[in-house]
C-alpha cells in the first residue's frame, strides 16, 4: 500500500511520531512518504495570515495519516488551514494523531481531535483511528507513542 505521512510540526515532535509511523508501515511492506509542513511566519496566529511551506497533494497515496499539535488548547491553526483545503478524501483510509505538550488528552487535545476529525469527515474521509500523545511526561509519552504506532499501523495490514 502507497501510505502518505503528513505532520506539521514546528519544534520536530509531532514529526519524530510521524517517523515512527513510518519505520513501522516499511517494517510492514508498506510504501511509505513522510512529508514535514511548516509554518514560514510562526508567530503568526491568524489563520487567514498563516502561510506553510509547502500543501503536499494526498492524491497518490491509498492511504493517508495526518498529525498535527495542539497550541493554546486547541489545534494549531496551521493544520486547520491545510486539512481544509484538501480535495475529496472518500477512498481513502485515513488515521490521525496530535501531540501536546499538557498533561492530560482534556486540556486541548480531545477538542483539537475533535476539530481534526470533524475536517477530516468534511473531506469524505472515515478516520479509523485517532490517537494524542501527551509530550510532558517523558515514561508516558514513550509508552504512548508506541500505543499509537501499533494502532495506526493495524488500520493499514
Amino acid at each position: 500500500m502507497n501510505i502518505g505521512i503528513i505532520v506539521h510540526s514546528q519544534t520536530g515532535n509531532t514529526y519524530l511520531v510521524g517517523q515512527k509511523i513510518q519505520e513501522k508501515l516499511i517494517a510492514n511492506g508498506h510504501n511509505v512518504t513522510l512529508i514535514r509542513i511548516q509554518t514560514k511566519n510562526a508567530a503568526n496566529q491568524n489563520q487567514k495570515d498563516i502561510q506553510l511551506d509547502c500543501m503536499p497533494e494526498v492524491n497518490d497515496y491509498d492511504a493517508l495519516v495526518f498529525g498535527g499539535w495542539i497550541q493554546a488548547f486547541n489545534l494549531y491553526p496551521g493544520l486547520s488551514m491545510y486539512l481544509n483545503q484538501l480535495p475529496s478524501l472518500a477512498d481513502k483510509k485515513v488515521t490521525c494523531f496530535l501531540t501536546q505538550h499538557f498533561r492530560y488528552k482534556w486540556m486541548g487535545g480531545m477538542i483539537g481531535l475533535s476539530k481534526m476529525k470533524k475536517s477530516l469527515h468534511s473531506k469524505g474521509a472515515t478516520v479509523l483511528a485517532a490517537e494524542i500523545v501527551n509530550w510532558s511526561d517523558e515514561k508516558k509519552r514513550a509508552k504512548q507513542i508506541v500505543e499509537l504506532v501499533e494502532k495506526i499501523s493495524r488500520q493499514y495490514d
